[in-house]
């Protein structure tokens, strides 16, 4: 499991304007949150690729249930299973899916893309918690430390939001579309090689607007990049109160 420690300076932000300052906690507890969801989702990433089947194992058991199914076919059908073949093939399929869902056995299909859906989560955290970052600069009362972690962030992971935008509109990438605008007026990117959703190693790369083909690590570097940033946030920020740690 991975855990990354975020360190609260106090218990609240000294701020004289409650309100303000109620609403600046909220921001950094989102910004926690963000942190936790790519703990999470490196996690569950890390695990789903370390687990390993048994092929031979997998096709005898399949074999079986497929031959089971198929004998009780032949028993309901009669001489109908040889003169509608086709029709009781795709029965057979349909009802080896049903048996395998009844067992808790996952499609081999749905079993490769476990780690994909994890690897998207993670860099939607990662996405996420650079927007919740911006917002917080935007605010005049936030110290200047807040704003120097931001621009770390950003110079570290600069293509994290157009890797994030190409995974949310797969569609128009798929068509070769950058935006919405070329899309309204049928301009297409110029790209020999068209990447979407694919994972090389630990790497989820997509290729982003202006055609070039984009990597992001899911990785405990990253991970720690997050927290290293947000609790470099944190510090900048004035607080009173009893510092702690989270999550609990």
């Amino acid at each position: 499991m991975f855990i990354a420690e975020i360190i609260y300076p106090g218990t609240w932000l000294d701020i004289p304007d409650r309100d303000l300052s109620s609403e600046l906690e909220g921001m950094l507890r989102y910004l926690e949150d963000n942190v936790a969801e790519a703990a999470i989702a490196l996690t569950m990433f890390e695990t789903s690729r370390a687990q390993r089947s048994d092929p031979r194992a997998d096709w005898e058991r399949d074999a079986k249930l497929r031959q089971e199914i198929d004998e009780q076919l032949r028993v309901e059908a009669g001489d109908d299973y040889y003169k509608k073949h086709d029709e009781f093939r795709l029965e057979l399929e349909r009802r080896c899916l049903k048996r395998k869902a009844q067992l808790g056995i996952a499609p081999r299909g749905y079993v490769h893309k476990i780690p994909f859906i994890h690897a998207h989560t993670f860099v939607y955290a990662v996405d996420s918690f650079g927007k919740f970052l911006d917002e917080l600069c935007e605010y005049a009362e936030v110290p200047e430390g807040v704003r120097a972690a931001r621009e770390s962030f950003d110079k570290e992971l600069p293509m994290v939001r157009k890797i994030r935008n190409s995974a949310l509109h797969r569609e128009d990438r798929t068509r070769r579309y950058a935006s919405t605008g070329d899309k309204k007026r049928g301009k297409k990117m110029d790209i020999g090689f068209l990447g979407l959703s694919n994972l090389e190693g630990n790497l989820l790369c997509y290729t982003i607007d202006d055609g070039s083909y984009q990597k992001i690590a899911i990785s405990h570097e990253t991970l720690g990049l997050l927290a290293f940033t947000c609790n470099k946030a944190f510090a900048a920020l004035p607080w009173k109160g009893p510092s702690r740690v989270a999550p609990m």
